[in-house]
């Protein structure tokens, strides 16, 4: 190698790292720059969106399964009036929440892990957005997974004339997520 090699090399390493810092800086200045919010953008929405899915079956389960007791997960196999069916889909209602709470859990840990390795301070709103986009996906998948495809349950033992209502008010909770998600930007103009 000649001198003039090793000096152009030289020359473009610097090159290098004076375009590096001035994207830093720019980012700096600049918080809600395209490379920053793209940086935020997809784990916010998956480990929010996680959050929103486990919450979305824990609230279903406490509310609808534990305390009202309009259906059960497994209802539609095992009768729920008989004292037997009644223990075995209670008993299946408490390990899906179980698994539920682990799954918002996980989430809660992402999610946290994510805010706080960010150099911005992230939006509140996208991070809504996402948690109510993630419930609205198990809404979904519950009432066309579980109540048509499967038949796992009803909304209501014994009729399915509830199952349209849980799908549409499910696909408002899933459209309102996304909306949500779309008006607002992963990291905040505000930041310091």
């Amino acid at each position: 190698m000649s001198d003039d090699d090793l000096e152009s090399g030289v020359r473009r390493d610097r090159e290098d790292e004076n375009e590096v810092k001035v994207e830093d800086e720019a980012t700096e200045h600049n918080p809600t720059s395209t490379r920053d919010r793209d940086r935020y953008r997809r784990p916010l929405l998956l480990w929010g969106g996680t959050v929103g899915f486990g919450l979305g079956a824990v609230v279903d389960v406490i509310v609808f399964h534990l305390i009202l007791q309009t259906h059960h997960l497994l209802s539609g196999t095992y009768d729920p009036y008989s004292y037997d069916g009644l223990r075995t889909n209670v008993m299946v209602d408490g390990l899906f929440l179980a698994v539920m709470l682990a799954v918002a859990v996980v989430g809660a840990a992402m999610l946290w892990r994510t805010v706080n390795r960010a150099r911005r301070r992230l939006s509140g709103l996208y991070t809504t957005g996402a948690v109510v986009l993630g419930a609205g996906v198990f809404n979904v998948f519950d009432g066309i997974g579980s109540h048509y495809v499967l038949d796992l349950h009803n909304v209501v033992h014994g009729t399915e004339a509830w199952n349209p209502h849980w799908v549409v008010v499910s696909v408002v909770l899933l459209v309102l997520g996304g909306l949500l998600v779309r008006i607002a930007t992963p990291t905040r103009a505000d930041s310091v």
